[in-house]
């Protein structure tokens, strides 16, 4: 996990501790009461953030005019896909 200390920056704060909290194991309830959110907010932060890390580590540049769940959309199905 030190590794990934260097992509945290990447990421919004509240999107950096769900993961943080995630990677370390701990339940979702747990990180719903420390974060504040719902359980399917919490999930979709946490997914958004894994798709933040996944965009910027192919390369692509930072992700500023686009949603969350049309980030979510392109990585699930690829950058190609006309989905999004």
């Amino acid at each position: 996990m030190e590794a990934t200390l260097g992509w945290m920056p990447w990421l919004e704060p509240i999107d950096a501790k769900i993961v943080w909290l995630r990677a370390s194991g701990t339940r979702w309830k747990e990180i719903c009461w420390e974060v504040g959110l719902a359980r399917a907010a919490a999930h979709e932060h946490w997914l958004y953030a894994l798709c933040v890390l996944a965009w910027r580590l192919n390369g692509k540049d930072r992700v500023e005019y686009i949603g969350r769940r049309r980030l979510i959309a392109r990585v699930r199905f690829g950058a190609g896909s006309r989905r999004c």
